[in-house]
């Protein structure tokens, strides 16, 4: 999703401060509070365990343990803030606050209510819609595309959910479906592997399907994969999958006026990998020119070299807040999600039409991208 610091090395750092902002909110609870004149090995001892348990929960920085702890600290910093306030201001509001904040109960209530509208927003699956225009020629005058991405297949689209994936795809129609990556993951059983693949067979494109690997198809963060790339490529090539990697191609619609441009993924191959520029050295010309990478980087320079839709994924829209505002802030990504317009080219990235780590999502959108562009050219 992000780079392996922001993924794995900040969750360990925080987990001191954690540790020590939910020790002090134990502190109120009402069944550790009864203890803190009469008993204060108790008093003390009580939210030490609980925080203990807190963080073995957390230790596993991809489980659902360390979402929940993380957003009960957030909850319990809001209400500590709140609160703080509110004695500020004294009187009848203090008196309201403490009633309903009932010594930290409300950070669980808050933090409980939040995780399963994560939940059901991650299991939503919606389809988003762009309008895109080119000067250009179009076969009939207009293309529609269809964008998987960051599927993760496995995770909150399991292997049951194969099938409606594959009839969501159909329903678009779709003259072109293209795969953005982390299509898969090392966490992806074969199950998944394989029913997913099943469902790529069936799905219908005119004008054919691509592919270009994201960080975590071929990656091995945590774990082994249950394929190889010779499985992944086999598979892809029965399903009618082109793998596009650091290359141009024609798409053979009759009148030669479409081209895709598939790039390698930055992360996977350690920046190493052709320039825009070279992999269009003509540079921009009367072809349209569809531009994949996985990951959103290189945007104007892609737009320099000729791309007239850049189509990307990779970011989730930061899946679980506030990552995303933290990435746009520190511009982790030249686009965390949506479209832009850069230079003579359309940026488009997807949310993910799948999680990744964990089944929740709190920012962004679960969705299939589906982009219509139309040609005024006469």
């Amino acid at each position: 999703m992000y780079s392996h610091f922001i993924q794995f090395t900040i969750p360990r750092l925080g987990q001191a401060l954690v540790a020590l902002l939910l020790y002090l909110n134990f502190l109120q609870l009402p069944f550790v509070a009864v203890f803190a004149g009469s008993l204060p090995v108790l008093y003390y001892g009580l939210p030490l365990l609980l925080t203990a348990a807190v963080l073995y929960f957390a230790r596993n920085p991809l489980g659902a343990g360390i979402v929940w702890a993380g957003v009960l600290t957030g909850v319990y910093a809001v209400c500590d803030l709140v609160g703080l306030v509110c004695r500020l201001i004294g009187g009848t509001v203090d008196t309201v606050w403490h009633t309903v904040y009932q010594g930290g109960l409300l950070a669980w209530a808050v933090t409980l209510v939040w995780l399963l509208y994560g939940r059901r927003r991650a299991q939503k699956l919606c389809t988003t819609a762009y309008r895109v225009h080119t000067a250009k020629p179009l076969p009939g005058g207009r293309l529609r595309i269809v964008q998987i991405s960051d599927l993760h297949a496995g995770s909150t689209m399991h292997a049951g959910r194969a099938d409606e994936l594959r009839q969501r795809v159909d329903e678009l129609k779709p003259d072109l479906l293209v795969l953005t990556g982390d299509i898969y993951d090392e966490t992806t059983p074969r199950d998944a592997f394989d029913a997913y693949n099943r469902a790529f067979a069936g799905m219908q494109a005119r004008w054919g399907k691509y592919f270009v690997f994201g960080n975590h198809d071929l990656g091995e963060y945590f774990a082994s994969s249950s394929f190889t790339r010779a499985d992944l490529e086999s598979a892809f090539a029965a399903a009618g999958i082109r793998v596009l990697e650091d290359v141009a191609v024609t798409v053979p619609t009759g009148g030669g006026v479409l081209r895709i441009v598939g790039r390698k993924d930055w992360l996977f191959y350690q920046h190493r990998r052709f320039s825009p520029g070279e992999l269009m050295p003509g540079g921009p010309d009367s072809r349209f020119t569809l531009w994949l990478d996985h990951e959103p980087r290189e945007l104007k320079q892609a737009a320099a070299a000729g791309a007239d839709l850049i189509l990307c994924g990779h970011t989730h829209a930061g899946q679980l807040w506030p990552v995303g505002l933290v990435a746009r802030l520190f511009r982790f990504n030249e686009l965390n999600y949506g479209k832009k317009q850069i230079g003579g080219a359309t940026a488009i990235v997807s949310a993910g039409t799948g999680t990744w780590g964990y089944r929740l999502r709190t920012a962004g959108r679960t969705e299939i991208v589906c982009v219509d562009v139309e040609s005024s050219h006469a």
